[in-house]
C-alpha cells in the first residue's frame, strides 16, 4: 500500500508546486503610434513590502521587425520611498551583430524580455517608481510599440 501511494504522492507534489514563478507586479504601456517620443516617459509605480526576498526585475520591449537598429538607449530613474533617486543609462540590445532579433518574434513584431536585475533585494519598503525614458538619437524612435515592467519573486 505504501509503494502504490508513494508515486501518487510525488506526482501530486509536483503538480501543485510547479505553478511557475510568482509575479508580484506587472504593467505594460503601449504606444498607439508605434513611435516613442522623448516626452513619453513611462512610469511604473509599485509597492514593496518585503526587503528579505529576492526578486528579478524585467523590462520587456515590443518592437517592429522593421526597427532600424540593433539597440537603443533608455534612461532609468528609480525613485525610492526615502526620496533618493537612482539614475542609469542603459543600452537595450534587441539584435545580435548579424541583425537577428532576440526574443519572441512574429512576422511583424518582436517581444524581448531584458533582465534589469536578477536576484536583487529591495532596501526600502513603500512605494517605488521606475521611470523609463527614451534616450536614443532619434526623435521619435520609430517601431517601438510598447514597454513593460515586471517583478518576479525568486
Amino acid at each position: 500500500m505504501i509503494r502504490a501511494s508513494l508515486p501518487y504522492g510525488i506526482l501530486m507534489c509536483l503538480l501543485f508546486s510547479s505553478c511557475g514563478p510568482e509575479v508580484t507586479f506587472r504593467e505594460e504601456v503601449n504606444f498607439g503610434s508605434g513611435h516613442w517620443s522623448y516626452t513619453d516617459s513611462v512610469a511604473f509605480v509599485f509597492p514593496v513590502a518585503d526587503t528579505t526576498g529576492r526578486y528579478d526585475l524585467v523590462l520587456s520591449v515590443d518592437h517592429g521587425t522593421e526597427f532600424a537598429y540593433q539597440n537603443f538607449y533608455v534612461n532609468l530613474r528609480t525613485h525610492l520611498p526615502s526620496g533618493e533617486v537612482l539614475t542609469q543609462n542603459l543600452s537595450l540590445q534587441l539584435a545580435n551583430t548579424f541583425g537577428e532579433w532576440y526574443g519572441d518574434c512574429g512576422e511583424a513584431e518582436c517581444t524581448l524580455d531584458i533582465a534589469l536585475q536578477e536576484g536583487t533585494r529591495f532596501t526600502e519598503t513603500g512605494e517605488h517608481r521606475l521611470v523609463v525614458a527614451q534616450y536614443s538619437r532619434d526623435e521619435p524612435l520609430r517601431d517601438v510599440n510598447g514597454i513593460g515592467f515586471r517583478i518576479v519573486k525568486n
